[in-house]
């Protein structure tokens, strides 16, 4: 696990929309609609935090910012 310690790598949405600052509502679109990967475990959704880092590594700009137009 290549994770920092205090890191856990399965996140809630919650933790989600806390990392990406963006509301819960958001954070649950982007993994209802899949394009934040994230897996069921019974009625909880949860999200690998590599899956994250890869979602931010595809939608920043030449100066490392996320695209504001993606995250309201």
């Amino acid at each position: 696990m290549d994770t920092r310690a205090g890191e856990h790598e399965f996140l809630r949405p919650d933790e989600v929309a806390r990392l990406l600052r963006c509301g819960r509502t958001k954070a649950y679109e982007l993994l209802r609609t899949g394009e934040v990967p994230s897996y069921r475990v019974g009625r909880s959704r949860i999200v690998r935090r590599s899956d994250i880092n890869v979602w931010l590594s595809e939608h920043q700009d030449e100066s490392g910012q996320i695209w504001s137009e993606i995250l309201r």
